[in-house]
């Protein structure tokens, strides 16, 4: 299944807003995401206000987006209140 991730860009001096790029990874070869992507992406972009849409059938792993940690310690904390 497809995964959605955005992709935080640095700012520029004139940005309204923060620059990002949106990445599809995981896309099946079937998938309008990949067949339909010449159609559906300059609209696209332009209603999310990306600045690029990256889509591929490989996996893409950004660090940024890697919540691991965050889980590890909320598990350690509810390991801790189950001891006490």
């Amino acid at each position: 299944m497809a995964r959605l991730q955005i992709l935080e860009l640095p700012e520029g001096s004139n940005d309204d807003r923060p620059p990002f790029v949106l990445v599809v990874d995981q896309a099946s070869e079937e998938s309008p995401l990949i067949t339909d992507g010449p159609d559906i992406w300059p609209r696209f972009k332009n209603d999310t206000g990306c600045q690029h849409v990256i889509v591929t059938t490989e996996t893409i792993d950004i660090p940024a987006n890697d919540t691991h940690g965050y889980l590890r310690e909320t598990i350690d904390v509810l390991n801790a209140s189950t001891e006490e």
